[in-house]
């Protein structure tokens, strides 16, 4: 159940992550392509993963969800940074709030837990198998 709960979770926001991309009216930086290719890459391995009831596989594609989530957070916080250059005090939480204040990418930043912590879950449950 729990890799069914991460596997829509990841395909909705691969979806979302596409409208955001094609929705850029500025230049796009090549971290979000890395972040989409992980995206991808990652869901694969967990499809892959559901398919074969691998905990090698399940931990792979966590490890690719893991950096393709940490790609998303240095975008988030480039961007804000950019637009926000003589801004000080803790730029990770102003960057929440100003992702906060934009409907897509805030639910775009939210489903990304929504799929975490069940990646884990599903993970960890497959190993106990092993």
């Amino acid at each position: 159940m729990t890799a069914t709960i991460a596997l829509v979770g990841w395909v909705a926001n691969i979806v979302l992550g596409l409208v955001l991309l094609f929705r850029a009216r500025r230049h796009v930086p090549p971290l979000a392509y890395y972040h989409l290719v992980t995206a991808f890459v990652g869901l694969g391995l967990w499809i892959a993963f559901m398919a074969t009831d691998s905990a090698v596989l399940a931990w792979a594609g966590f490890a690719v969800l893991t950096l393709h989530n940490t790609f998303g957070d240095r975008l988030r916080m480039k961007g804000w940074r950019k637009r926000n250059p003589t801004a000080q005090g803790n730029a990770y939480f102003k960057a929440v709030l100003y992702t906060a204040k934009r409907p897509l990418p805030a639910v775009h930043a939210m489903i990304s837990g929504v799929v975490f912590f069940p990646a884990l879950a599903a993970a960890v449950i497959s190993s106990w198998g092993a």
